[in-house]
């Protein structure tokens, strides 16, 4: 069994430094073996150095570094796809660490579905002590969850779709039988950060696409990775800018909402809704409330300018 473990990075060594260690730590089971496959996408700080450092004292996994000049998550994914050739291909990113038994429980998953060919796990999000009275993840604001890439479906293997919050699983977290990555071939390169940009949905429109063949996806809950929160992902500014951009992608990713009354390109529903969310955001007496609503403002104004782009293309 050969497992190949794809991480893109892009001017992050210091979090990567940790990652890569969670790895090598790691327990492997007798008979596999595992490939890191690293890409740098055009870091200009230490990351090459890093890299090749880590691979010349690694014992237990194999090395290989791959460089993508150009820039976006999307083109660094699609140069591991070019260069994979184990049996399983797992994801996940250079700021997770993995979990000692990670490994171990792909590899247990993989033998125990053999007639599933698509995966993925939990993802821990490791919050700061102290967190903004502002920001209520619990609650009003629990849909930020997913910013923090925090995606705990539970302690019971199933099926995704049946009693988790998404139809699919978190990029930093999934692990594919070779041959639907063959058939899926690539990411979509309009979908996904580009360098310091904000962008999204790439791991999710790939995995809808198997979806969409037909394949099934397996929540193992015991493949864990923890995420840490860090502290630029808990300014407004960033949480704003993560919403807009969000809305953004998504529209993107399905090519604009369909079967609706449109104005100007634009389902006619988002101006409503834009303007609840404007009301809500200026009106509202908590400080608490007056942010949701703003960021449900920005994500549909991202959607609004995602539908006005898609038109303005088309005429």
């Amino acid at each position: 069994m050969k497992i190949e473990i794809v991480i893109c990075t892009y001017n992050r060594a210091e979090r990567l430094s940790g990652t890569i260690q969670s790895l090598l730590s790691a327990d492997i089971p007798d008979g596999t073996n595992v490939n890191l496959i690293i890409v740098n996408n055009n870091s200009s700080d230490g990351t090459e150095a890093l890299i090749k450092e880590f691979s010349r004292n690694a014992s237990r996994v194999a090395f290989r570094y791959l460089f993508e000049e150009k820039q976006g998550k999307s083109y660094a994914l699609n140069t591991a796809l070019k260069h994979m050739r184990g049996n399983f291909i797992a994801f996940t990113d250079d700021d997770i660490i993995v979990d000692k038994s990670w490994i171990k429980k792909m590899v247990s998953a993989l033998k125990r579905y053999p007639d599933c060919n698509c995966f993925g796990g939990k993802v821990v999000a490791v919050y700061p002590k102290n967190m903004p009275p502002w920001l209520d993840i619990h609650n009003s604001t629990r849909f930020l969850k997913s910013v923090f890439v925090d995606r705990d479906d539970g302690d019971l293997e199933v099926e995704y779709g049946n009693s988790t919050l998404s139809n699919t699983p978190s990029g930093v977290n999934m692990f594919f039988r070779r041959e639907v990555i063959e058939k899926n071939a690539f990411f979509r390169t309009d979908l996904g950060p580009i360098g310091k940009e904000l962008g999204f949905s790439e791991d999710t429109d790939y995995c809808q696409r198997l979806l969409n063949m037909g394949e099934r996806f397996m929540y193992i809950p015991s493949t864990i990775v923890y995420h840490p929160v860090h502290a630029e992902r808990l300014s407004k500014e960033y949480l704003l800018n993560w919403q807009y951009k969000c809305g953004i992608s998504e529209v993107r990713r399905n090519g604009g909402y369909k079967d609706t009354v449109r104005i100007f390109g634009v389902p006619r529903y988002l101006y409503r809704k834009y303007l609840k969310h404007a009301v809500g955001s200026s009106l509202l007496f908590s400080s608490v409330g007056r942010f949701r609503h703003k960021l449900r403002r920005y994500y549909t104004a991202g959607e609004i300018v995602e539908h006005l782009s898609i038109e303005s293309k088309s005429t």
